[in-house]
């Protein structure tokens, strides 16, 4: 049942759910439709009213393809535009394809977060969620021990829950009135893009640009291009906010510095026409977990409220599904097993699946932050012999990506 804004403002009655999950983007939906699943009783809180844009490269990897077919939205995904390889600029041109993985995709897609998040929330309300559309989650509700019961609602009203997710992103209403102190110490990113006409061929590729200069300075980011299909592309940018001049950084100008890079004969519009038109948009990316340990009593982290971001390429999407369907599983099993006092098994799901991989990730963020060792790490990459070392010592033989240069 999706209830619109008109009917929201009749339902700010003091209400009770199992489950409460603020946010219906990704982690959200993938949140609630695992825990409909189990027959619970679940709601999904948005300020938006579906569909609605949201600023995204609007990628879809491999594993967040194998998430989307586990969720049983393969027919879905197949219509999205697909994608076999990845072609880097370093700025030499070499491609990858997908790594081949028993039992997982070996192509990503791209498609707008207009029509993914839109899917994925029909998707949980298919699945039994209550979705409220134009419910703004202004804060937690606490009990007298501090634990969290639920939300209050921007203008009045009140959702009480046994647990709640807040899957309310990197600006989480939830996460900053608890006062969050992370044992570690994630990082971010600004990303800004926009989609328009290329006088190009669609192609299955995503392109990824290394060399992103700013005052001769080598930022610890890339540039993209990716195909959307009907002759769409998806152009921007992102750098992560460790190097020290970041902020002096006008990322709409810097994105039409690079839009002037790239081929003419494209004829991409001028960021001044992009500008006018509203398809300019910027947003920050949380990495290497923000929350931790992502849960408190009473409540979750997924998504951008964790910092979930992939530390070696920002991607979100893959993260944002995988931290929302271990959510949602493991807070009706925390339910069902003990109560919402506890939701260590939350937490030793995701340091198993991610804890090596973001801590060398909140190491290397350091690193790369100075312009000199980004540059040396460019170099290096553009070397064919030592991509073809990383690649044989990441990978397994019979499953490690294509790599031709």
């Amino acid at each position: 049942m999706v209830f619109r804004p008109s009917e929201t403002e009749q339902l700010t009655v003091t209400e009770k759910f199992d489950l409460v999950i603020a946010g219906g983007g990704p982690s959200g939906s993938a949140a609630a439709w695992q825990a409909a699943q189990t027959g619970a009783k679940v709601v999904v809180l948005d300020k938006a009213v579906f569909p609605r844009d949201k600023p995204c490269g609007d990628g879809l990897t491999a594993r967040a393809v194998g998430y989307l077919q586990k969720m049983g939205l393969a027919e879905e995904v197949a219509k999205f535009h697909q994608i076999n390889r990845v072609t880097v600029y370093s700025p030499s041109r070499w491609e990858l394809s997908f790594p081949k993985r028993p039992g997982m995709p070996d192509h990503g897609h791209t498609v707008s977060r207009t029509e993914l998040d839109m899917l994925l929330l029909k998707h949980a309300e298919s699945a039994g969620a209550v979705v409220r559309e134009g419910a703004e989650v202004a804060g937690p509700i606490f009990d007298d021990r501090g634990r969290v019961t639920g939300v209050t609602l921007k203008g009045g009203g009140q959702v009480h829950g046994d647990a709640v997710i807040a899957a309310d992103g990197a600006y989480s209403p939830i996460k900053r009135a608890l006062k969050i102190d992370s044992e570690y110490n994630g990082y971010a990113a600004v990303a800004i893009r926009s989609e328009m006409d290329a006088n190009r061929p669609d192609s299955d590729s995503f392109d990824i640009y290394l060399k992103l200069k700013f005052q001769g300075d080598q930022l610890p980011g890339y540039g993209w291009v990716f195909p959307m299909g009907g002759n769409r592309v998806n152009i921007g940018l992102g750098y992560v906010t460790s190097y020290k001049a970041w902020q002096s950084i006008n990322a709409t100008g810097f994105l039409g510095e690079f839009l002037r890079t790239l081929p003419p004969e494209w004829e991409l519009p001028p960021i001044e026409e992009l500008k006018k038109n509203k398809s300019v948009r910027a947003w920050r990316l949380p990495m290497g977990f923000t929350a931790w340990p992502p849960w408190r009593p009473g409540v979750l982290f997924t998504g951008d409220s964790l910092g979930a971001g992939k530390p070696a390429s920002g991607a979100g999407i893959s993260k944002a599904l995988e931290s929302g369907l271990t959510a949602g599983e493991c807070a009706i099993a925390a339910l069902q097993n003990g109560g919402p006092d506890d939701f260590t098994n939350y937490a030793q799901r995701m340091h198993d699946a991610w804890g090596k991989e973001y801590r060398r990730g909140r190491y290397m963020h350091k690193l790369i932050g100075n312009p000199t060792l980004a540059n040396a790490g460019i170099k290096l990459l553009d070397n064919a012999r030592f991509r073809d070392a990383i690649l044989k010592a990441t990978y397994k033989k019979a499953e490690g990506p294509q790599h031709r240069f």
